[in-house]
């Protein structure tokens, strides 16, 4: 994770180290990305990359500990303004996803961290940030299980409904890995509509003498 010295830098100067190390990763694969690259274009000293990160991995984590947090935002904004409407919320996130990686710039730079997907380097960046990804993702549950219309699912406890979501946000992000395998985009929204059709309606006719 960052070092607390590049927490504290002014708002903008991190976008400015974040938006380079984001074109860097974009512009090779991860194995080839330059920290002379990136700091010169944030326009930092070598010395003062290292004050805030332990190498490009750890500035890659943060990146994704980042987009993690943007995605959180979004799920509450989504949930507020459909008020609690989940399915809503599920199909606002898959196509701004979709959206936001339809853009050159961020489907090279997912495209270069799948490349890596099994690497022992990425696997640690993204651990390295795991028990705070784990903390946003609890505090994210929760707002949701607090927050969504009630009327929309069967009465369930908060383990049941962690459970629900998980299987909700893989079909996401098994969408988005074919997104970046070359699936087309009309073929992609047809398979989500499917998942979530599933998860929303179940495969099972009701038992005999089942209310609901």
């Amino acid at each position: 994770m960052p070092t607390e010295r590049f927490y504290r830098l002014p708002e903008e100067k991190k976008r400015i180290i974040r938006d380079a190390a984001f074109k860097e990763f974009a512009r090779v694969p991860i194995d080839k990305v330059s920290i002379n690259q990136i700091i010169k274009e944030a326009d930092i000293s070598r010395g003062s990359f290292y004050t805030y990160f332990e190498d490009k991995w750890d500035l890659l984590g943060y990146i994704f500990e980042e987009s993690q947090a943007r995605i959180h935002h979004l799920c509450s904004v989504y949930l507020e303004e459909s008020e609690g409407d989940i399915w809503y919320m599920l199909q606002r996130i898959m196509d701004g996803l979709l959206e936001s990686c339809s853009e050159q710039e961020k489907f090279d730079f997912v495209k270069n961290a799948l490349s890596h997907a099994s690497s022992d380097e990425l696997v640690s960046s993204l651990s390295g940030s795991k028990q705070e990804c784990d903390r946003l993702n609890d505090e994210l549950l929760r707002y949701i299980f607090l927050h969504y219309n009630k009327g929309q699912l069967r009465p369930m406890e908060y383990g049941e409904f962690f459970a629900f979501f998980q299987f909700a946000m893989f079909a996401i992000a098994v969408e988005v890995k074919r997104f970046f395998e070359g699936t087309s985009l009309e073929e992609i929204r047809e398979s989500f509509k499917l998942r979530i059709d599933i998860l929303r309606r179940g495969v099972c006719p009701p038992e005999p003498g089942d209310a609901s």
